[in-house]
């Protein structure tokens, strides 16, 4: 996968100043090891210490990343924060995996994560931490009333995103139908459901599908789902937060997969 470019040859950033940028060890150096979504710039002061420098310039060496050294006043100016620790990048846009592609994937994918028009940066990027450390092969989102890959997902998925296969599709409804002729079992997570998620089997192929924050599953995709399944809950506040909702349905998920691989053992 390669980032989209621009008429010049150079990477199309990923949005406006404040979605370009993401700071900080941890993110910047998994973003570069990962080597999947690679910065068009990265960006070092004096407080990165000399042993992260090293693998630095061994990886914007090898990957023709451009590398600026500069005062860390001036990178604070930059990236318009004092808690960069020193290294900071500005991303292209996001090199999303190919649908049809990641459907042919050997061996199968059979967990995957459906977001149906997830709008906030942050909820997006806490489901995609949750759905890498859980185990999902694969996430399919659309394009409308989508948050789009940015360094707020970057940052908030902890450099999750470098680490499992994205797909973005013109029509979602449409990449559902085609996971359901797979043979994939559509489950749709909702708080008007009536059968619990305890009660329904995601042991085989399965696409979880995490509605809107506002509005839920959309009619299109809801008509296509074969179990609408809720959260058992205290029911204080009304529903869980997508991204809560999410990391429980995936680790239900795990958890059944693990009971049932012990169960053969």
């Amino acid at each position: 996968m390669s980032s989209p470019r621009s008429a010049s040859g150079r990477p199309k950033l990923v949005g406006n100043h404040n979605r370009c940028w993401i700071w900080g060890r941890h993110v910047v150096l998994e973003t570069l090891r990962a080597a999947i979504w690679r910065p068009a710039e990265v960006l070092i002061s004096p407080r990165c210490p000399s042993e992260v420098l090293s693998e630095i310039r061994q990886c914007t060496g090898q990957f023709g990343i451009v590398l600026t050294e500069l005062a860390d006043s001036a990178l604070t100016r930059r990236c318009r924060t004092e808690e960069h620790q020193g290294l900071a990048a500005v991303l292209p846009e996001f090199p999303y995996s190919d649908f049809g592609q990641l459907m042919l994937r050997k061996p199968r994918v059979e967990r995957w994560l459906v977001l149906d028009g997830i709008q906030d940066s942050f909820n997006f990027g806490a489901i995609v931490r949750s759905a890498v450390e859980l185990a999902t092969d694969g996430l399919v989102v659309g394009v409308r009333e989508q948050s789009a890959v940015n360094s707020q997902v970057v940052r908030s998925s902890a450099g999750g995103v470098n680490h499992v296969p994205i797909a973005r599709v013109d029509d979602l409804s449409s990449g559902v139908a085609r996971l359901k002729s797979t043979g994939v079992r559509i489950v749709a997570a909702s708080e008007k459901a009536s059968t619990r998620l305890q009660d329904v089997d995601l042991t085989g192929p399965t696409a979880i599908v995490i509605g809107n924050e506002g509005r839920g599953v959309s009619p299109e995709i809801w008509a296509l789902c074969d179990d609408r399944v809720r959260i058992p809950t205290a029911d204080k506040v009304g529903s869980l937060n997508a991204a809560v909702a999410a990391g429980i349905f995936c680790y239900e998920r795990l958890r059944q997969r693990l009971s049932q691989a012990g169960a053969r053992a």
